[in-house]
């Protein structure tokens, strides 16, 4: 599956001896729920992105846990 969203976020480098690159925000908390429910073959949007795109067939799918956001699926 595959997933589109839009949304602010922040990077960064942690740690000194063990380097990591981390982002933070409420866009990749949002992705990380949306790709754990993803649907094989379907491009998984938020409203957001869906209204963008207005005149394909999205389907309603659900509310993104904790965060009381509707998604949608479109089916490729």
């Amino acid at each position: 599956s595959s997933l589109s969203l839009q949304g602010s976020c922040v990077s960064g480098i942690i740690g000194t001896k063990n380097l990591k690159f981390c982002l933070l925000g409420d866009a990749v908390a949002t992705a990380a729920e949306m790709e754990s429910s993803g649907t094989p073959d379907c491009i998984h949007a938020s409203e957001a992105l869906a209204d963008l795109v207005f005149d394909e067939k999205w389907e309603k799918c659900k509310v993104v846990r904790g965060l009381g956001m509707n998604t949608y699926l479109l089916r490729v």
